[in-house]
C-alpha cells in the first residue's frame, strides 16, 4: 500500500498583491500557510520566486529577506511535520549581483534536504535579473515517494521531464509565474507520474498519472487541496479488463480502480497495507502498463529478427 499524501499547493493571484514589497509579501505568505495548518498537509508547495509576486524584483535587502523567510518556513515545516517547497532566489557564491532561481526543499524536520536550480532561464532573467541557469535535474526521496522539480520556462524542454522519469520520480512539482496549460497534463500522462503545479496566477493543479486534473484552484481562491497515492499504477485493458470485477469482488474497498474507455486503460490504488500492488499483480495476474509495453517491445524485436525484410521489400 502506498502512502496517501495530503497536498496543499497555492495559486497566489498576482493581481491581488501587485505593488507589494518583498517585506510586505512575507506576512501575506505566512497568512496563506496558516490557512492550511488545520488540514495537516504532508506537502506544501509555493510558487516560483514567491517573494517577488508583488513586483518588487530589485529589493536591496533581498538576501536578508530570503534568509529570514527561509528560517520561518523551516520552523513551519517542523511544527506542521510536512515537506515544504520554497522557491526563492539564491545568491550565487562570491557575487553580490548574480543569483539562482532555486527551489529549497524542506523535510518534516525543517531541514533543507535539497535544491533545484532552474535550468532553463528566460532572456529577461539572465540579462535583466542576472540569474545563472542551473545544471542538474535531481530527485529526492521522501517518506511517501520520489519527487522532482521543474520551474516555469523548464516546461518547454522535454529532456528535464524525461530525466525525472528516468530517475524514478513519482511526483513532479512545477512552480511557475503562469498557469502552464495542457502541457502539464501531457507530461503527466506521457511519463505516468503525478504533476502538482503552484503558480503566481490562479490555476494551480494536481494532475494524476493519466493526465487528468483531479484538483484545481480558481480565480477567487487559488488553493488546491488533494490526497493522492504515488503508488497508483496504470494498466492497459488488453488481456486484463476481464479481471477487474474479480479484483473488486475479492478486495472490496481495499482497492480503488478507475477505468478509462477512451485510452483503454485502468488504474489501481491499494487501500490496505496487506495488499500492496505487487501482491495484487501477482495474485490476479495483471501486468502494469510499463511492463506491458516492455513485453510488446521485446516481442516486436524478436519478430523482426525472426522475419527479416526480403530483398524485394
Amino acid at each position: 500500500m502506498g502512502r496517501k499524501v495530503k497536498v496543499a499547493s497555492f495559486g497566489l493571484n498576482q493581481r491581488w498583491v501587485g505593488g507589494k514589497t518583498q517585506e510586505e509579501i512575507v506576512p501575506f505568505i505566512i497568512d496563506k500557510l496558516e490557512s492550511v495548518r488545520g488540514y495537516h498537509p504532508d506537502l506544501v508547495v509555493l510558487p516560483e520566486a514567491f517573494l517577488e509576486i508583488g513586483g518588487d524584483e530589485f529589493n536591496p535587502r533581498w538576501q536578508e529577506i530570503v534568509s529570514d523567510m527561509l528560517a520561518w518556513l523551516r520552523r513551519y515545516a517542523r511544527e506542521m511535520r510536512c515537506y515544504l517547497v520554497a522557491p526563492m532566489h539564491e545568491p550565487y557564491p562570491g557575487s553580490d549581483e548574480l543569483r539562482f532561481n532555486t527551489v529549497f526543499f524542506l523535510d518534516r524536520e525543517g531541514e533543507i534536504i535539497g535544491k533545484y536550480r532552474k535550468v532553463h532561464t528566460v532572456y529577461e532573467e539572465s540579462i535583466v535579473n542576472h540569474l545563472v541557469p542551473g545544471r542538474e535535474i535531481p530527485v529526492f526521496d521522501t517518506d511517501f515517494g520520489r519527487v522532482g522539480f521543474q520551474i516555469c520556462f523548464d516546461i518547454g524542454w522535454r529532456d528535464g521531464w524525461q530525466a525525472l522519469e528516468d530517475k524514478g520520480a513519482q511526483l513532479v512539482m512545477w512552480v511557475s509565474a503562469y498557469d502552464g496549460g495542457n502541457l502539464l497534463n501531457t507530461y503527466a500522462a506521457h511519463h505516468m507520474y503525478y504533476v502538482v503545479s503552484s503558480v503566481r496566477s490562479d490555476h494551480a493543479q494536481v494532475i494524476d498519472i493519466t493526465g487528468r486534473t483531479v484538483a484545481e484552484g480558481s480565480k477567487w481562491n487559488g488553493l488546491v487541496l488533494a490526497t493522492i497515492d504515488l503508488e497508483t499504477r496504470l494498466y492497459h485493458k488488453d488481456r486484463q479488463f476481464q479481471k477487474i470485477d474479480a479484483i473488486r469482488r475479492a478486495l472490496g474497498d481495499k482497492v480503488t480502480i478507475h477505468a478509462y474507455s477512451e485510452e483503454n486503460v485502468f488504474t489501481v490504488e491499494s487501500n490496505d497495507p496487506e495488499w500492496p500492488l505487487d501482491r495484487i499483480e501477482q495474485e490476479f495476474g495483471i501486468m502494469n502498463y510499463k511492463d506491458y509495453h516492455a513485453e510488446a517491445t521485446k516481442l516486436q524485436e524478436e519478430w523482426r529478427e525472426k522475419y527479416p525484410l526480403l530483398p524485394e521489400d
